[in-house]
């Protein structure tokens, strides 16, 4: 049987005669290929000076103490506001400037400021887009407003803490976050993934864990995820403060041979039609707790709202003068 033609592309394989295509390699010479190297340390040691500087260039921490001055011997009131939504049009700005004014123009008056001060709704947020339509200014308009006026507790010494807020976050999606953006130049510390603040007054230290959001959250029951978060959290905490749920409940309990007071912070976004068609709520709960230290012992009394902290610390005064002219005059 005679051989067939063996092609240019093909080679003989066996005794029989079989062949096999192959494909011409040239010899080619790639004389100035540029070899990668991956390098493992020195990424390593950049990776670990990228992150020295974030936490050298973040302004937020997750512990800080802060110390108010005596109040004359009364109680100090501290406004826990919270999701305050500035921006949305379906906000309750009438109570909002009003506890904000009180606070502002009451001595011995603070406010801890607890997440989502702005509404912040972007178009790029899916579902949650649609809340664009219920802002009338732009994020960043919203933004710098309420950097102007939390400047000013700031400035004057009121602004004791803030937190952070989901709608605050929403920012970081374009590579900015709310705090290091507005708020860097604070004096007042910012936790900005929450955490434990100290308040010195007086003979006093009062300790309060401090989050927008944690897991725990009931309907029926409003502070269940505030005593999740002192047991998994903070076991030691005096006073947490929690927010987001738009809810609002204020509580005192027994833990460990001490009291404990529970505070989830309620709304001033208490119009808002997107909860009301969700089942949570005809109305929003307004926001306004406050809480009244006392210097000399360890005492917390929560009040609904500022105005009910005000009055009392108007009742206070007057007892307090009174007491004064009667010892002035030697009852």
């Amino acid at each position: 049987m005679p051989m067939r033609e063996i092609r240019p592309n093909e080679i003989i394989i066996n005794a029989k005669g079989e062949t096999r295509r192959v494909s011409a390699q040239e010899r080619t010479l790639y004389q100035d290929k540029k070899t990668p190297i991956v390098d493992e340390k020195r990424i390593l040691r950049h990776l670990q000076e990228a992150q020295a500087l974030k936490r050298e260039m973040d302004v937020g921490q997750r512990e800080a103490t802060v110390e108010i001055a005596d109040n004359g011997g009364l109680p100090a009131i501290i406004w826990l506001v919270c999701d305050t939504h500035l921006g949305s049009k379906v906000v309750d700005y009438d109570a909002f400037i009003n506890h904000y004014e009180l606070v502002l123009n009451t001595p011995g008056a603070y406010a801890i400021s607890n997440g989502d001060e702005i509404d912040s709704f972007m178009v790029h947020l899916g579902g949650a887009a649609t809340g664009v339509y219920e802002t009338p200014i732009t994020p960043e308009q919203q933004a710098r407003m309420v950097r102007k006026m939390w400047k000013e507790l700031d400035d004057n010494g009121k602004l004791l803490a803030m937190s952070y807020g989901n709608h605050n976050d929403w920012i970081n999606r374009s590579g900015y976050s709310f705090e290091n953006t507005w708020l860097a130049d604070f004096k007042c510390p910012i936790l900005n993934c929450g955490g434990l603040l100290h308040i010195k007054f007086g003979e006093q230290t009062y300790d309060m864990a401090i989050s927008h959001q944690h897991w725990g959250a009931s309907k029926l029951n409003p502070t269940n995820m505030s005593k999740r978060f002192m047991e998994h959290e903070y076991p030691d905490a005096d006073i947490f403060f929690l927010a987001h749920v738009h809810q609002k409940e204020c509580l005192q309990f027994e833990r460990g041979g001490k009291r404990r007071t529970a505070v989830v912070g309620g709304t001033y976004k208490i119009f808002d039609e997107w909860s009301m068609k969700r089942g949570m709520g005809n109305w929003g709960q307004l926001g306004g707790a406050t809480l009244a230290l006392y210097p000399d012992k360890k005492e917390v009394i929560p009040f609904y709202y500022v105005e009910e902290a005000m009055d009392f610390l108007v009742i206070k005064k007057n007892i307090q003068e009174i007491e004064q002219a009667n010892k002035k005059e030697g009852y």
